[in-house]
């Protein structure tokens, strides 16, 4: 009896191992991003938060609204603030020394267009083209950055369109704030003003 409790035990313990060696190594936690030592203002103008697109007229075509802007402002205002050290907002550019912040960025809407499909299954896409300034506080451009931002979805039927339609808008979104803080916190420029 007890050479078979033994032989069992080194079985299990056997298969444990031979388990767990071939479970994928888990990946090293990653420390969080540092800040940019720097002050920054953010300039979010009424054209940027109330960029949308708009096409059809609900009757022979379907009728879309991807209000762009008006999601993503407030998504910047609390979101950005990480990258810093401090951050304020206006909803203009200053004038040239008329700010203590060390750099003034502000965003504009380049384009936004979204494919149109046949059937309700198809999926589709909606693009989202952002161009990122970076002013110092003499007014001086330091850096600019496009980003290209994409949500997709299933064009949806009767039913479904118009919850689809703000499925991608959100993804569309959300990738856009993703984007917009890698670029911010990978600019060499924005890097080299911060030491």
């Amino acid at each position: 009896m007890m050479s078979c409790r033994n032989v069992l035990c080194a079985t299990v313990t056997g298969m444990m191992l031979l388990v767990s060696s071939r479970l994928p190594a888990q990946a090293p936690a990653q420390p969080a991003p540092t800040k940019l030592k720097l002050k920054a203002e953010l300039v979010l103008t009424q054209d940027f938060c109330t960029s949308e697109m708009k096409r059809g007229n609900g009757w022979t075509t379907v009728k879309e609204k991807f209000p762009i802007g008006e999601k993503l402002c407030p998504l910047l205002e609390t979101e950005l603030p990480s990258l810093f050290v401090s951050m304020k907002k206006s909803e203009q550019i200053p004038a040239p020394n008329a700010t203590d912040a060390d750099v003034i960025l502000f965003p504009k809407v380049g384009d936004i267009g979204a494919t149109e499909k046949t059937w309700a299954h198809s999926k589709r896409e909606l693009v989202v083209v952002i161009e990122w300034t970076a002013l110092d506080r003499n007014g001086k451009t330091l850096w600019v950055q496009t980003i290209q931002a994409t949500g997709e979805a299933k064009m949806g039927n009767a039913f479904t369109h118009g919850k689809n339609m703000k499925l991608i808008d959100e993804e569309a979104v959300k990738d856009a704030l993703a984007k917009s803080e890698e670029a911010i916190r990978s600019a060499p420029e924005l890097l080299k003003l911060a030491q």
